[in-house]
């Protein structure tokens, strides 16, 4: 869990609103997949290129970690195959349940504005 009194639904919406820009390079990267282990592999791939994804977090809804939790187990993935595990998961039970973030700790300020020095992951989770 987090050790901050963080809104997180609110810094969604904001990352999301102030996260748009038309730029070569913009902040916010989006990818949509059903599940969350799908979402978190596109999320640190998508970043990959444009920032040291060494140095970013996940912040997700503690069910979405549970659920990656029981699908690696169950489906006895190859863990040394995914290096998205090796980052930090924060979960917030103030997290949407269909979103990812995966982002450097800097990256937004606590209210969720972006900063732009560093490309912001939000990833839904959902089958539409």
């Amino acid at each position: 869990m987090t050790n901050h009194a963080i809104n997180f639904q609110s810094v969604v919406d904001e990352i999301r609103e102030t996260g748009r820009t038309d730029g070569p390079e913009p902040s916010l990267v989006t990818v949509d997949a059903p599940d969350v282990i799908d979402v978190c592999r596109q999320l640190f791939d998508a970043l990959e290129s444009r920032t040291d994804p060494t140095t970013c977090e996940f912040y997700l809804h503690p069910n979405n970690r549970r659920v990656l939790e029981r699908r690696l187990l169950a489906d006895e993935l190859a863990v040394e195959s995914m290096p998205f595990l090796e980052r930090q998961l924060w979960t917030d039970v103030s997290m949407p349940e269909d979103v990812i973030l995966f982002m450097h700790p800097d990256a937004v300020t606590l209210g969720g504005t972006v900063i732009g020095d560093h490309p912001v992951g939000v990833g839904r989770i959902g089958d539409d």
